[in-house]
């Protein structure tokens, strides 16, 4: 994901090979290689490129709170943006074992999917949100753009997984994120995706940009603003968090159907694991990161305070948001924008899409 610890996601493969946590009898693997999964062993697809707004995910395989909860869980990792826009996948929790490619039995999905889920590309059910907001539009330090309006007549650029048909994400930038007095920035801001090869080492590929004047600006996701900021090389024009920070989750967790439908005490104990993992590390965010860090899931060149006060200030893990209610909203807005394409209302599709784990 940042292109000046490449190297750290590849060693963390490594490193993820043969480990084990035996905490309370229970085996945990951390591996991105091809792994088999016993019957009574359940999968979970996990980010590797490590962003900070997983961090309450890696502490669930970190800290193992699955076994607390009695439950045998692989973390495996989830195919590369890259693999899935090229294959055209629906969402990121495609995981490869021995037999092939397959769906993880829970994990992440993100909140800018929420098309392919209506369109029934998407065979999980929500059980709960995760995070608020980590992406951030990112301008020169010392450069002309001083607000929101000076985006006008600029171009953005943006990751190239980051746009439809894969993600929303782009399509939110334009169409709710930016705002400004005297800017439509749907017809006022142009939107470009940099290449597979400038997201490898995208720092250098910033900074660059700014120096010559070919980039205005640029939307990356946490930790990446960290690394920039702390390098000097850009600072936070505007934040997703600024306009969706408790009222929206960035992310949430999904749970195969089948196993909500079939075995809903599973389901529950899976999702409880996770939301206790989650709360505890938006309570204890520096010693999550340091967590994350050791077992390889966050790179090791991050800022580890900067890491904590993102946690603390805005991705707000131990949020007590309605997941319902957040996840209408979220529907409303990109139905409002033409992003998602349905005659049902935001109620209906919450109904058909989101399940309740809490009292079962």
């Amino acid at each position: 994901m940042f292109g000046d610890t490449h190297s750290i996601v590849n060693r963390r493969d490594v490193v993820r090979g043969a480990a084990a946590l035996g905490a309370f009898g229970t085996t945990l693997l951390r591996d991105s290689r091809p792994a088999k999964a016993t019957p009574e062993t359940f999968a979970m697809g996990f980010d590797a490129s490590g962003p900070t707004c997983h961090i309450g995910q890696y502490a669930a395989l970190a800290k193992d709170f699955f076994a607390e909860e009695g439950l045998r869980v692989r973390g495996i990792a989830a195919l590369d943006n890259r693999t899935a826009v090229d294959q055209g996948r629906a969402h990121r929790l495609w995981v490869k074992i021995d037999t092939g490619t397959t769906e993880a039995d829970f994990g992440y999905f993100d909140t800018d999917q929420l098309h392919h889920m209506v369109a029934g590309k998407v065979d999980y059910y929500i059980v709960d949100g995760n995070h608020f907001g980590c992406w951030s539009l990112m301008v020169a330090p010392n450069g002309p753009i001083q607000s929101v309006a000076d985006l006008k007549s600029k171009t953005i650029e943006i990751v190239p997984y980051a746009v439809e048909p894969f993600l929303l994400h782009g399509h939110m930038w334009l169409h709710h994120w930016l705002k400004a007095p005297g800017l439509d920035a749907p017809r006022d801001v142009t939107l470009k995706t940099y290449s597979w090869e400038a997201h490898s080492n995208l720092n250098d590929y910033v900074a660059d940009g700014f120096k010559t004047g070919r980039i205005a600006a640029v939307v990356v996701g946490e930790p990446r603003p960290l690394l920039m900021e702390d390098k000097g090389i850009a600072r936070r024009l505007i934040t997703q968090d600024a306009t969706t920070h408790d009222k929206e989750f960035c992310c949430l967790t999904v749970i195969k159907r089948a196993i909500v439908d079939n075995d809903p005490g599973t389901a529950a104990k899976i999702a409880r694991a996770i939301k206790r993992a989650r709360i505890w590390a938006g309570q204890h965010p520096r010693e999550a990161v340091l967590a994350a860090q050791a077992a390889g899931y966050y790179g090791a060149k991050v800022p580890v305070e900067a890491s904590a006060m993102a946690i603390k200030c805005c991705l707000s893990f131990d949020s007590q948001l309605d997941v319902a209610q957040a996840l209408e909203r979220a529907l409303a807005t990109r139905i409002e924008s033409g992003g998602i394409k349905t005659d049902k209302t935001p109620q209906e599709l919450v109904r058909l899409y989101y399940r309740s784990l809490e009292h079962t």
